[in-house]
């Protein structure tokens, strides 16, 4: 009945905290224990309820919470021992991935009631290993030592538990995309128009037209009525852009059509697995980007980091700002584009280009893009 008390107060404690937004990618943990107890103490090895919490503080480290309810019999009298441990201590974790081993320090305040009944304070040390599943399921075993700070004894145990991570994001589907990636070869060859859906070698430039001075249109002699000598369609008379190309859609003064498009430049830098250096093979890639944007000085530039799913969502996301920031750096120190034409984005593992299960679909996944926008004014061809 006791344990019963104690497991749905805990529970309605957790259910309130995590119903808190300022509490993300919280752990919450049920699980069961057996503790070896010091050869001193005159009790047997008990079994015990356990219950947890865990709250990271930064991509390594975790504050954690444990309720331990447990029964053990007194050494040669037929009497029960009942006792409760309340755990405060944190985690170091030695890995970001889907499998992370990590080492636990804290202290403890244990009570135990039999015939009468005693407190104590312990410090205690574990090792052990969490895995992560793609349903936010976490399995996580331990072993533990304590050691009472009252009475010197020192108690071993070993924990196993079942959690589920709230806050992270760790779904297996993918986004089918294929990004059209316009690169500039050559100053002298030119850019192509990103949504432009012909082959045209037309410069992106307008060509330089004649223009007749506002209202100084041509009176038209009987002779040059019928006459349209650049054969767009307008005639001489009240064409105001004489020697028009043919290729080009004029309006009713016979001047070019002019449009108004974006056109762009992507980059894709990858990286290795927990990784944000930029490997050498990376700066080409990069160096192409800042060419177009000296070329077109009011572009701007908007750096996208993402990663693969594996590890917790928290430290994707953290990874892929750090992954954004490198190349948003590196675009400013060795290539000397203004820091404010320049923006970062960590978006993690929420968008992913290719299969999660794969390694080659992870290694896709694990990229930093670089998406450049520039609006220019082009003639609109026939």
């Amino acid at each position: 009945m006791k344990k019963t008390i104690l497991l749905a107060c805990l529970s309605g404690s957790l259910s309130t905290t995590l119903a808190a937004e300022e509490m993300p990618d919280f752990e919450a943990y049920i699980g069961a224990a057996k503790y070896f107890w010091d050869s001193e103490r005159p009790l047997d090895d008990s079994n015990s309820l356990e219950l947890g919490a865990e709250l990271p503080v930064s991509d390594l480290i975790s504050l954690e919470a444990w309720f331990s309810d447990f029964d053990s019999d007194i050494k040669n009298s037929g009497t029960e021992m009942e006792g409760n441990r309340y755990s405060l201590g944190g985690l170091y974790h030695f890995s970001e991935d889907s499998l992370r081993p990590f080492m636990s320090l804290g202290v403890s305040h244990q009570e135990l009631e039999a015939t009468t009944k005693s407190d104590e304070s312990l410090a205690y040390i574990g090792a052990g290993v969490k895995k992560y599943f793609d349903n936010n399921i976490v399995l996580r075993g331990e072993l533990l030592a304590m050691n009472s700070l009252d009475y010197e004894d020192t108690d071993v145990g070993a924990r196993i538990a079942i959690g589920y991570a709230f806050g992270r994001s760790a779904s297996k589907a993918y986004v089918e995309s294929t990004p059209a990636k316009e690169k500039t070869s050559s100053t002298s060859e030119g850019l192509k128009s990103a949504e432009q859906k012909d082959n045209s070698d037309a410069s992106l430039e307008p060509q330089a037209q004649p223009q007749v001075a506002p209202g100084a249109a041509r009176q038209p002699s009987p002779q040059a009525v019928q006459v349209d000598s650049d054969s767009d369609g307008v005639l001489d008379h009240i064409d105001q852009c004489q020697n028009t190309d043919q290729a080009f859609k004029v309006d009713a003064k016979g001047c070019p059509v002019m449009l108004t498009q974006t056109v762009s430049i992507d980059m894709n830098v990858q990286f290795e697995t927990n990784s944000a250096e930029i490997s050498a093979a990376s700066l080409p890639e990069i160096k192409e980007v800042a060419d177009f944007m000296a070329q077109f000085e009011q572009t701007a530039l908007t750096v996208e980091g993402h990663t693969d799913d594996r590890g917790r969502a928290a430290y994707n996301k953290s990874l892929s700002q750090k992954r954004a920031d490198a190349v948003r750096q590196t675009l400013i120190n060795t290539y000397k584009l203004d820091a404010q034409r320049v923006k970062a984005i960590g978006y993690g593992e929420q968008s992913p280009v290719a299969d999660n299960s794969t390694a080659e679909g992870r290694a896709a996944n694990r990229r930093v893009i670089g998406i450049v926008e520039s609006t220019i004014q082009k003639a609109a061809v026939k």
